[in-house]
């Protein structure tokens, strides 16, 4: 009997997704390397500030920002949401957000070139750690910008023995779905030596870097920035 495809990814898979790679012979281990923890924001600088255009990084910003606020807040704003995952979260509230092609820092401000953002009020809802990149762009076309940090992500040190005796047999594959889950990888097992051999698979460019940037090099991101995508990506390269 030939030896399964062992894979690894960052993240819990929807049914379809695991019975497609259960199919396909792939043995995985789907778990999440990181959890959000809530931060203190004020809402009542939101509603003052009374934005025109509002951006949301994650579904978990939008989870954490509306535990805070009303989304009637937000009518008649425009709303920015990046990736699938999080326009979903914002159309069960109500929204019909915007979503850039690209599920990314420039994919946004690209989008965000298209809406004339000079004078405008721009909301960013966000975590703690976060790249600046669509700041900063606001911040050159003279937009008024007002960031809410409403959650941080810490490391799940609780998968460490569930990792750890996953990676004790060859694992062929790895797919990370942040920067923030692969460096939770590392700091949790503290093994940089599991991932040996193993072809690593980024959500996106982003992630790609901080792989890279750790020393790693790692397969080119699927066309699309998400779970799904990432599963394609796998089966293409088994069927190549």
């Amino acid at each position: 009997m030939p030896v399964k495809t062992r894979f690894f990814i960052s993240k819990e898979l929807p049914p379809h997704l695991a019975e497609r790679l259960s199919s396909e012979g792939v043995e995985f281990l789907a778990t999440p390397l990181i959890k959000t923890v809530p931060l203190e924001f004020k809402p009542e600088k939101v509603t003052a500030f009374s934005p025109d255009i509002a951006v949301f990084s994650s579904k978990n910003g939008v989870k954490h920002f509306f535990t805070r606020v009303d989304p009637r807040e937000l009518e008649g704003v425009t709303v920015v949401a990046v990736g699938s995952a999080t326009a979903k979260a914002l159309e069960e509230l109500g929204f019909s957000p915007l979503v850039p092609e690209n599920f990314s820092g420039e994919g946004v401000v690209e989008l965000l070139k298209e809406l004339s953002v000079k004078g405008k009020k721009v909301l960013i809802v966000r975590p703690k750690k976060a790249r600046s990149v669509v700041q900063d762009f606001l911040e050159a076309q003279g937009a008024e910008l007002l960031e809410a940090v409403v959650y941080e992500t810490l490391p799940r040190r609780e998968v460490k023995e569930e990792l750890e005796r996953f990676f004790e047999k060859k694992v062929d594959y790895a797919a990370f779905t942040s920067p923030s889950n692969f460096k939770a990888f590392l700091s949790v097992t503290g093994r940089e030596e599991l991932l040996k051999g193993v072809k690593l698979l980024p959500i996106g460019h982003v992630t790609q870097r901080a792989i890279e940037k750790a020393g790693f090099k790692p397969l080119e991101p699927p066309r699309e920035y998400t779970v799904e995508g990432i599963v394609n990506r796998l089966l293409e390269q088994l069927h190549r």
